[in-house]
């Protein structure tokens, strides 16, 4: 599994927030020093199982072309901005990096799903439940399709799910207050048939 591009910019922004760096130093912040801690980094940056034996230096070199190519990346983007040329240069953040750091925060706040198990009890009836949630909100969409899954519906869309459970009365009050109710349909279907 490759290491995820945002969570790399999120910490190449993290390093570049209170002052200028050299590339050397924000890769040495980023990637492990030495092969024993090798292991955990690479969990912590998305790796999970290697094709084969990991080769730290092999590793490292790879980690650090990818790097390179997200840094000058940024730079294009406008989101950081180069000093100097060769070994020497140092980058530091624009407004727009600092506009892409504080929304990663934000973003970080303002999404606290807790991860709860709610009581599920079988019905006669089918329960058909279809939303439509923005993409701003997509990691509500993703807890209702665990949520839908754990109370054993099946998805025949995406966004539609269908089953004979009912939905519990506190996983309701759970999308009323993170206000994703206004997005969410559940009807009860009484008849079956194809058109």
């Amino acid at each position: 599994m490759r290491i995820f591009v945002n969570n790399k910019t999120r910490r190449i922004l993290e390093e570049l927030r209170h002052h200028a760096r050299a590339a050397k130093e924000i890769f040495e912040e980023i990637f492990p020093h030495n092969p024993d801690t090798f292991k955990v980094t690479k969990r912590l940056l998305g790796y999970m199982t290697p094709p084969r034996k990991p080769n730290f230096h092999e590793l490292k070199r790879i980690e650090e072309n990818k790097f390179y190519a997200l840094l000058s990346k940024l730079r294009t983007q406008g989101i950081v901005k180069k000093r100097g040329v060769g070994a020497r240069a140092l980058f530091n953040l624009t407004n727009n990096g600092l506009k892409k750091l504080i929304r990663y925060a934000e973003q970080k706040e303002r999404i606290n799903i807790p991860k709860k198990i709610y009581n599920k009890k079988k019905t006669k009836d089918d329960i058909l439940i279809i939303f439509d949630i923005p993409e701003v909100f997509k990691q509500y969409r993703n807890w209702i399709r665990y949520q839908l899954s754990l109370f054993g519906f099946e998805m025949l869309q995406k966004s539609v799910w269908i089953g004979n459970y009912e939905i519990p009365a506190d996983f309701i009050h759970d999308l009323r207050e993170y206000n994703m109710l206004q997005y969410i349909h559940i009807f009860k279907v009484i008849k079956k048939r194809s058109i």
